[in-house]
């Protein structure tokens, strides 16, 4: 039976979002897999933003392009969420039902009540990592 994945990585430009859709896409296909990544970002350099789409599976992948609805958000640096530096917007825009939100954060971030009770209401899981701390 096919299991597939789809995920959408976003960040700021210089943050390495690409490079680690790349080392991910990798892994998966030095494990048997298939993967497939799709960058996008603008002409800018530095801190803008930068999403990468990741198709996972263990089945060939036709599909190429944005990923719309994904299943595993990442979400690489807070600004992408507190000030909307994301091609996305909101960032949980079209996870879906059950999905996973990974949020490189030291903790808790405040969201606004209406987002709170939209994740709630997809019973979407957010797990906050303190990437840039355990990478010190």
């Amino acid at each position: 039976m096919a299991q597939r994945y789809n995920i959408r990585m976003a960040g700021l430009g210089g943050q390495g979002v690409v490079t680690a859709s790349h080392i991910f896409s990798t892994a998966v296909l030095g494990f048997g897999g298939e993967s497939t990544i799709v960058p996008f970002y603008g002409s800018e350099k530095r801190m803008a933003p930068v999403e990468s789409y990741v198709r996972v599976s263990n089945e060939p992948i036709y599909e190429i392009g944005e990923i719309t609805f994904p299943h595993i958000i990442m979400i690489f640096h807070p600004q992408v969420i507190t000030h909307g530096k994301s091609y996305t917007m909101p960032f949980y825009f079209g996870l879906k039902q059950d999905g996973i939100c990974l949020i490189n954060s030291d903790g808790p971030m405040k969201l606004p009540p209406e987002e709170t009770r939209e994740l709630e209401e997809k019973n979407i899981r957010l797990y906050y990592i303190p990437a840039y701390t355990m990478a010190l």
